[in-house]
Order: structure tokens, then sequence, then C-alpha cells
């Protein structure tokens, strides 16, 4: 059976699946697990439904982009919400219209078979890949090897918990690859192209940066080396306590020698008995993969900007190492799009770029191979539909899960209060005192989780927030945030400082201000916000943050 008939089997059982649950021939506990596989959570008070929908290396063309208006206009109120996992998810659905979501997307070639429960999740990678400087070579065809190949893995949706794969194409690590149970760097040595390999990566409420496994291992045999790290998770990651269940637990347990070891044996048995096999899938895979041919280039017309124009240019497109063309990064605030504005947006890729889109780990869309000539009219466009806000992936762009308005597990609201940073940190001052600060500080990240699950990545961000709540004086249980600092991915990967007290949710703005003014004000020249926070300490940072609220706990 081909792949396209057994991702349209897999809707059909679905539906199959939600007959039988509502006839009582199977018990929620049951059902669960089948439904979460074809990426179904339970919303709220389990009332309605969230559909998780995967984007393979944060890719997705026009067509897919249109078939997601659709779903999102039909039967999710309008608003779609791009993830930290470069997935796209929808909310509020009934639990038989996610048969008819999930039968529209495929007909675009979308699938979310995998999109959660015990699977390899979402395969993540540079948004940048093929058109950056600094990669050392494209990495989406290997996403796209990587993701089919487990897609009907025969230990896939029976692993002990969730696996996440991320690959970059530069040191800079823009697929955070350093928090994934596998972590890829495209490495280029007198052996050829390669990949380096990291593993037992993942946040939560215990962090654990990704350690070194392989300096290098050859291109051809990078599908072998994930699927050894899958192997052995399967078999010897924990089953009892699901608490436990992820590679770095396995790690902590076994010690990092024996844990090689055993990759090592795994790595080297898959070789010996089947590593042509899996050589000649990789190479399918990888040579079925093709992106969208550019569009011509056409000379440039900055002349007919204006001044917005100008700071968009300057804050959300980069030049491209293909010459004539420009990377521009649409900015969705918290996450947020509406089916109309994807709608627009699938006809704008056609229009003044490639045909495609890829969704980004900080929440938001990019469009390559815009030629420059095509800029102004394309800001001008992405103006009229409410999408051509400046500061991409600068302190007003900021990241958050979808907390306590959507999400079952969440303790806060965290696109709330993320809102309310948002806003205070737009308007604080005069406009121009605003938007001086937010060019001084630069590229700068600020992350929120509801919970401490750390859906929104709050270890390592430049400012990271974890909700909770607090019991006050009076008795009444409040939304408080823990708050870190310093944290970020890249090959100095570190996990952020926790700072000292627990701030209230309204008082989280003033907070954050009020430490970004130190950095601004305080910083040597050219230091970076975690070179800052390692040479001030979380100790002086704190004190900033009990200066700057009335009640932090």
């Amino acid at each position: 059976m081909s792949d396209a008939s057994r991702l349209r089997a897999a809707v059909d059982q679905h539906a199959e699946n939600i007959e039988k649950f509502k006839r009582g021939e199977i018990t929620p506990d049951q059902f669960r697990p089948l439904r979460l596989g074809m990426g179904v959570y339970g919303q709220l008070a389990h009332v309605k439904n969230m559909q998780r929908i995967k984007v393979p290396g944060g890719r997705i063309t026009a067509e897919g982009l249109l078939a997601v208006a659709e779903v999102t206009e039909r039967w999710a109120r309008g608003i779609a919400h791009v993830t930290t996992r470069q997935d796209i998810q929808l909310h509020f659905l009934e639990l038989e219209d996610t048969v008819e979501v999930q039968r529209v997307l495929l007909e675009a070639g979308i699938t979310t078979v995998g999109a959660c429960s015990d699977t390899v999740r979402n395969v993540t990678a540079s948004p940048l890949a093929g058109v950056v400087e600094d990669e050392v070579f494209d990495v989406t065809p290997h996403a796209h090897a990587i993701s089919q190949y487990f897609l009907f893995h025969p230990h896939n949706r029976k692993l002990p918990r969730k696996f996440k794969i991320g690959l970059s194409g530069s040191r800079r690590d823009l697929a955070q690859a350093m928090i994934n149970d596998i972590g890829l760097f495209a490495r280029v040595t007198d052996a050829g192209r390669g990949f380096s390999v990291y593993v037992a990566g993942g946040l939560g409420s215990t962090p654990e940066i990704a350690h070194l496994w392989r300096e290098f291992v050859p291109e051809g045999e990078v599908l072998a080396a994930c699927d050894a790290v899958v192997r052995v998770f399967f078999r010897d990651g924990e089953r009892k306590n699901r608490k436990k269940a992820r590679l770095k637990f396995l790690l902590r347990k076994l010690g990092e020698a024996e844990f090689f070891r055993r990759l090592d044996e795994e790595f080297d048995r898959i070789k010996a008995e089947e590593g042509e096999a899996v050589a000649r899938a990789q190479a399918g895979y990888v040579g079925e993969f093709r992106e969208e041919e550019p569009p011509p280039p056409a000379p440039g017309g900055d002349a007919l900007g204006d001044a917005a124009f100008a700071r968009w240019k300057r804050t959300n497109t980069i030049a491209q190492k293909q010459p004539g063309y420009r990377v521009v990064t649409v900015k969705l605030p918290l996450g947020d799009v509406s089916a109309e504005q994807v709608r627009r947006l699938a006809a704008l890729c056609r229009q003044y770029g490639n045909g495609e889109a890829r969704t980004t780990n900080t929440q938001n869309f990019v469009l390559r191979w815009v030629p420059e000539g095509n800029l102004v009219a394309l800001h001008r466009a992405l103006t009229l539909i409410g999408l051509g806000e400046p500061d991409a992936d600068h302190i007003t762009d900021i990241v958050s899960c979808p907390g306590g308005d959507y999400c079952s597990l969440a303790i806060t609201k965290s696109m709330a209060v993320g809102a309310r940073v948002r806003e205070h940190l737009t308007l604080a001052g005069s406009r121009a005192e605003a938007d001086d600060i937010v060019r001084a500080i630069g590229p700068f990240e600020i992350k929120i989780s509801g919970c401490p699950n750390s859906c929104g990545q709050h270890h390592v961000a430049d400012i990271g927030m974890t909700g909770l709540m607090v019991k006050g004086k009076d008795g009444v249980e409040r939304p408080h945030y823990s708050l870190r600092v310093g944290g970020g991915c890249g090959p100095d990967a570190r996990i952020g400082d926790r700072l000292d007290g627990r701030v209230p949710e309204e008082e989280t703005p003033k907070v954050i201000a009020a430490i970004a003014k130190k950095y601004l004000d305080e910083r040597a020249e050219g230091e970076s916000f975690r070179e800052f926070v390692a040479r001030k300490g979380a100790a002086e940072i704190s004190k900033v943050g009990f200066e700057a609220a009335t009640d932090i706990i």
C-alpha cells in the first residue's frame, strides 16, 4: 500500500474510532491514544477539541495554506495558531468535524498522523534552510526524508512517549536542535557531507541540553542513525511512569557512556542488517523533495517606500545568498492568524514569492525567494491584511503557548499576559521612544509558558516566563509568573537562570521593561543579553524586578 493510501486509510480509521467511541464500544481511555495519534487533543473541559496539523520542516505550499484557511474558517472559529514546533493548531472543534478537517488537508498533501501521542512528532528545520550564507547545506530534503520514514515506522505511535527531531543547517541553530531528542547539525568534512548528531535534549520541568553523540555521520547514514536512537528509546525507555518517559531520563538513568554504547550498538546493527534498505529509502525521499521554482529577479524599488517600509525591511527581511532575493518574515502577534489572512497570504506567496511559506518556531511565517523589486508592493499588501507589523523576532514579537484560553493543562492564560507585555513595551513612553528601545536592543526573545510543560520554550529565551498560581495573604489564588533570563539555543545553548520571586501577572510588563532598560543602560559594547546575564548574575537582575514591581512573592 502506498503512503497516500495509508494516509487515507488512517483518516477512515479515525472516523470509525469516533463512531465506536460514541457507541460506547471503546472506553475514553482506549479512545484517547487513537485520537491523539491523529493529532486531536481534548480541549479545556473536553467539550471541544484541538486539531494539530504537522508542517514538516515548516514548509507549506500555497495550496496547503488555502486548505488550512478553509478548515480554519469552516470549523475553527476563523483563527489558526502557529506553534513553537512549526505546527499549526486549530481550536474549538467538534470531535466529528476533525474527520472532515483531516480529509480536506490530505487533499492538499497535509497530514495530522503522528501530530500528537507517543510518536515521532513534527520534524523541524531552519526556516532559512537553503537561502542564507552561513549554512553548510540545505537540510530541508533531509527533514522531509525523516518525516516520511517515520510516518508509518513500526515503532511509531508505540513509543514510551513523544519524540522530537530538529535539523539546523548552521551553528545558529534556528531549528533549536539542542532541545530535541535528536538534533542534527549539517557538516562538511574531508569525508563529505553529513551531520553532527546530538541526543536527549528536551525541556519540561527538568530541562536538558542535548549531548553530542556523533561528531560526524555521513549524509547517507543519517536516517539509520535516527532510527538507532528511536529503537533504543522504544526498547529501553520508561514504560511505567510517563513523567520519566523521555529520552533525557534514559540518558540520566544509564549515564552517558552506557547510553552512547547502546546507541552505537544499535546503529552498527542497523547498518549491518538493514543499511542498504534504509539508505535506499533515504535517497528516495531526499530525491523526491522539490521546492517550488522561484520567480525571476526584479530590480529594487525601495525609493517608492516610506519610513514604515524602511523599518519593516530592516527588521523583517534579510538578503538571501542568491543575489536579488530576500527572505521576508511575516509577524503573527502571539502566533495567531485569521483564516482570511492565511488565504490572502497564499495569494501573496504566489504573486511575490515562490508559492511557498515556512512556519517558524517563533510562531511566524517566512516567505522566501521574494525579488527585491517586489518588497514595496508586498509590504503594502501585507499591511492591508494586518500582517505588515515590523520588528519580527524583536522584543515585541513574543512567543507564547496557547495557555488557559485553549489548553486543558494550562495554569495561566499565557497569551493574555503576552498581549499585555506587548502593549506595555509598544506604548511605554512615546512611540518614538518605544521604537528606539526596540531598535537599540535588536533581536530579543520573550517566551511564555502557561505551565511547567514548557510548550512556550521559556527555558531558552532571553526572558522566559512560566505560569503558576500563588495564594495571596487573603487566601485567594492568583496567576503569577516565574522568570528566567539568559537562556538560548545554538552552539552555546543554555537554560536560563531563574530569578528570585514570583511576579503577579499584572506586574510582569513592568518587570520585563525594567530588565530590558537595565540591559540597555549597562551592557558592554557588543554584549548580548545572554552575556550580560552571565556577567551580572541572576541575583542582581532579580533586584531590578523587585524594584519595578510592588507585590513580588
